[in-house]
């Protein structure tokens, strides 16, 4: 865990130690799914880590009735993308909660969920992780990977990484429209 955290949100938050930020476990019946997508980018790395990075890009334009909200435990500190930042995409039968736990400036993020997060219902799909890694291809082109990591339902996992593919076809489709 990266010691970058201002010293009175460690000191105040029992979720800042050594170990994970974000403990994980399902009941019986759920696997580990991963989905990870990769996309190259006619743009600068530097305008994609700005895009990636600014809270405008996940809060504004959202459908109504979900939202994304991004707030700071430590009243010194802005909300928004930083280590110990609190941050939670929340709807109808949706609610993936988490903490910022290490951000690598230029090229790296790490979201873990809060144990309790899910997707449709707690039975079916508990998101755990959303990791995102930014990449210099050269001047013009960038490479950016994400990676979301879940404990579903075994029986639902075929549904969720259909869904997931839709979805982040269109995450695909915004960073290369707005990055």
């Amino acid at each position: 865990m990266s010691s970058t955290l201002p010293v009175g949100v460690i000191a105040a938050n029992p979720f800042f130690t050594d170990k994970a930020a974000a403990p994980q476990a399902a009941p019986a019946g759920f696997c580990e799914h991963t989905v990870r997508r990769e996309y190259v980018l006619q743009k600068s790395a530097e305008d994609v880590w700005s895009w990636l990075n600014n809270p405008d890009t996940f809060t504004k334009g959202q459908i109504p009735p979900w939202r994304v909200e991004f707030v700071s435990a430590d009243p010194d500190t802005p909300a928004g993308f930083h280590e110990g930042g609190l941050n939670v995409h929340h709807g109808p039968f949706t609610l993936f909660a988490g903490t910022m736990t290490e951000i690598r400036d230029g090229e790296y993020r790490d979201l873990q969920y809060f144990y309790g997060s899910h997707f449709l219902s707690l039975r079916l799909v508990r998101p755990t992780r959303l990791q995102f890694w930014v990449e210099k291809v050269d001047e013009r082109q960038t490479k950016v990977i994400l990676q979301l990591d879940s404990l579903v339902k075994r029986w639902f996992a075929p549904l969720w990484s259909f869904g997931n593919r839709c979805f982040w076809k269109m995450f695909g489709f915004w960073i290369r429209r707005q990055a």
